[in-house]
């Protein structure tokens, strides 16, 4: 049995991503915060099978979606800000070298 330990895009888990753009809004519409599982460390708990690594219900990012409203500014950890503005960086940088699409006009 093999483990990736790769986790790829932290919104669609795609690895490569097929659509940066669409993560980059995904992950830019909401704000974010610690996962209620993990606590926002990404990492499994003892409940998890022994070849489960990371955390089934964030995939390792260690961040939940809420909607606007939900939760305020302060709740949201500086780490959860932190982790959140360099998956927003990483995804940026895979937009910027991304081929642009074409879109045909009928």
């Amino acid at each position: 049995m093999q483990i990736s330990l790769q986790r790829g895009c932290p919104a669609c888990e795609g690895f490569p991503c097929a659509d940066p753009a669409e993560c980059l809004y995904f992950l830019t519409s909401r704000p974010w915060a610690d996962c209620v599982k993990c606590e926002g460390s990404g990492w499994a708990g003892e409940e998890c099978g022994s070849l489960q690594v990371f955390c089934s219900f964030c995939n390792g990012s260690g961040l939940n979606e809420f909607t606007p409203g939900e939760i305020t500014d302060d709740e949201i950890s500086k780490g959860a800000k932190e982790r959140h503005a360099a998956y927003v960086a990483k995804l940026s940088a895979m937009v910027n070298q991304s081929p642009a699409r074409l879109a045909v006009a009928a």
